[in-house]
């Protein structure tokens, strides 16, 4: 049924005027009513999913621990990275600080550590040979945190931040990363 283009729109039988919100309105109702329905039906499925699933499963991960590892550390249990140099002076005393991450690689818990820094000259010969403890120093600073490793000690596969702070090195020194050795190592 075909209709003549020259006929004027009061011609045409039957033709209702709509507003246009009035036919947005009946669009978007339609839709929201389905996501809110939707939404309702997969919260009962939810409920009863949660509801329905045994017990063991809700409380696994509430009921694993890690398993407790006791022993001693021996010295080469305990490895040395990044090792990073600078100096400084405390009241007219001259310092060299050594700092770096220390890595426990042994089964036990570590407490407290002391390294031996063996300071060369030029020709390499050693000219200082210094047994200092460990200090904690926090993560990205340079603050010193007294007893760190005796409130937190370092387990097994964990490593920490440290320093040692060594004064009064010989002037022969030649400046370069001096060797550093764990010597005692007392665990917990």
């Amino acid at each position: 049924m075909a209709t003549n283009p020259r006929t004027t729109i009061s011609e045409r039988a039957q033709l209702t005027v709509m507003s246009p919100g009035r036919r947005g309105k009946q669009r978007q109702s339609n839709p929201l009513k389905r996501r809110l329905l939707s939404t309702a039906i997969a919260l009962v499925v939810l409920a009863l999913v949660l509801r329905y699933l045994p017990s063991q499963t809700r409380n696994a991960q509430a009921r694993t621990t890690q398993p407790v590892v006791t022993g001693q550390v021996d010295s080469s249990e305990l490895h040395f990275s990044g090792i990073q140099l600078s100096q400084g002076a405390v009241l007219n005393v001259d310092y060299v600080y050594v700092d770096g991450i220390i890595t426990n690689d042994g089964k036990g818990r570590v407490r407290e550590a002391t390294a031996q820094v063996d300071f060369y000259d030029g020709h390499g010969a050693m000219v200082a040979s210094i047994q200092k403890p460990l200090v904690g120093i926090s993560h990205g600073g340079t603050e010193l945190v007294k007893n760190e490793f005796a409130r937190n000690p370092i387990g097994p596969s964990e490593m920490r931040f440290f320093r040692i702070a060594v004064e009064n090195v010989p002037p022969t020194w030649n400046h370069e990363i001096p060797q550093l050795k764990v010597v005692e190592v007392k665990g917990k």
